[in-house]
């Protein structure tokens, strides 16, 4: 049989350490694409102390995911992805068409993402940010990001592959209905569909987020 490309050198590549917890959507994201290239990795869950101390001890900016690997530390989900599928190749994953349009959709993602996990700590905390302006533009900024990224994710086809810029939109809104931090069914019309297909994957199915 044909072998996916950048299998054939998996073998001599090192083992990753991903530093993360099982609820953060950047975390997920990796998981998935080690999962999809075949790449074992020792998980620490930095939800507990002891991965906390290790994280920190680890990286200047105390977030997650970090991975570990090739005698480097990497601090983003986006450099550690792009680590997997340089090292790798993009196996079933699919290859952009477009670099730099795809990195535009996953940044608007990650900026819709940034907004709604500043209200869920600031609610955590104990205060309400719909009180002040500030939160209800959040939720505005989210609602105009996710209507602009339905205009510019190709038509998802299984046969082609998963695409990076929509695994990313399907772990940021399972992120928000898993803490309830924004009505993403205002936007079942454009994403629903797109959820269940790709939600079915084995990769997406097995890393859904759960407090452990």
């Amino acid at each position: 049989a044909r072998s996916r490309p950048g299998r054939a050198a998996s073998a001599t590549l090192p083992r990753m350490k991903l530093f993360g917890t099982t609820t953060s959507p950047f975390v997920r994201r990796v998981r998935v694409v080690a999962a999809e290239l075949d790449v074992a990795y020792e998980f620490v869950n930095t939800a507990h102390d002891h991965g906390q101390e290790a994280l920190k001890a680890l990286s200047p900016i105390w977030k997650v995911p970090v991975a570990e690997v090739d005698g480097r530390t990497l601090f983003d989900s986006r450099v550690i992805i792009d680590w997997l599928t340089t090292t790798r190749g993009y196996g079933p994953l699919r290859a952009p068409r477009d670099r730099w349009q795809e990195a535009n959709v996953v940044n608007a993602i990650d900026a819709a993402l940034e907004s709604m996990i500043h209200l869920f700590y600031l609610k955590r905390e104990g205060l309400d940010p719909m009180t002040i302006p500030f939160g209800q533009r959040q939720l505005d900024r989210t609602a105009a990001i996710f209507d602009w990224v339905a205009g510019e994710l190709p038509v998802h086809d299984p046969a082609r592959g998963l695409g990076l810029a929509e695994l990313s939109l399907v772990c940021a809104l399972d992120w928000m209905d898993f803490r309830q931090a924004y009505p993403t069914e205002r936007h079942a019309d454009d994403f629903a569909a797109l959820r269940a297909a790709i939600g079915a994957r084995v990769a997406v199915a097995a890393t859904r987020p759960m407090v452990s």
